[in-house]
């Protein structure tokens, strides 16, 4: 009798800081997903310049933390500067040139000279799939 009555005070005093645990639990889940497909770009990414650069382990790592890092940065950029497009392009463009510098120095010139010219024959691939346009 005593083990049931202390069971149901525990129950009615603690009951409500468990549904706000869940609660927050669930409130946030959005974060942990969202941070999920960051990691997923860089993933993706980075297996894409893996395989066309032929990388080894550790300079895959490299790519990898680099592209993450990337992908966190802008994410704070564009929460940081939302309502501010004009202060967001040229902060989102530091980025993008610090990304080459990083991946320049884990890669080497030549490696990224590669990647390069790979990203403009898929670019130039592309272009016999626009259909052409008539003019009236």
């Amino acid at each position: 009798m005593k083990y049931s009555i202390h069971l149901l005070l525990f129950i009615t005093l603690f009951h409500g800081d468990i549904d706000n645990k869940i609660y927050s639990l669930r409130k946030y889940s959005h974060v942990k997903t969202f941070y999920k497909s960051i990691a997923k770009k860089a993933t993706k990414i980075t297996n894409e310049i893996t395989e066309v650069l032929s990388l080894n382990e550790e300079e895959k790592a490299k790519v990898y933390e680099i592209q993450l890092n990337r992908f966190q940065e802008v994410v704070s950029i564009r929460e940081k500067y939302k309502d501010d497009a004009e202060t967001r392009k040229p902060e989102l463009k530091k980025v993008y040139k610090r990304l080459f510098g990083k991946l320049k120095k884990a890669l080497g010139k030549a490696k990224m000279q590669q990647w390069a010219d790979y990203k403009r024959e898929i670019a130039v691939s592309y272009t016999h799939l626009t259909l052409p346009t008539k003019r009236i």
